[in-house]
């Protein structure tokens, strides 16, 4: 029997957000994302990048890649309100 598959409507907005982020120029896009992809991985204690990393076999490397993940967010979001963080302009 067949089972009906879930519509991944998070996986499409992503998609549609990274559109608009690279049409537009919008950096504060990518920290949303960011933020969107490291409160999963805090909860979960496992984050992925290149390969699965856990707080528990890993954990300077993870909170390595987690504080990463936070200072992007931050920078990204923040360039929204301060003109002189763009750096693509």
């Amino acid at each position: 029997m067949m089972e009906k598959k879930s519509f991944k409507w998070r996986s499409i907005l992503g998609l549609i957000a990274i559109y608009l982020a690279m049409w537009f120029n919008w950096q504060w896009i990518w920290g949303i994302l960011f933020l969107l992809w490291v409160i999963p991985d805090l909860i979960s204690g496992v984050t992925y990048f290149m390969d699965p990393v856990t707080k528990k076999d890993d954990p300077i490397l993870y909170w390595v890649i987690m504080l990463s993940w936070l200072l992007m967010c931050a920078y990204s979001i923040a360039s929204a309100f301060m003109p002189e963080l763009k750096y693509y302009q």
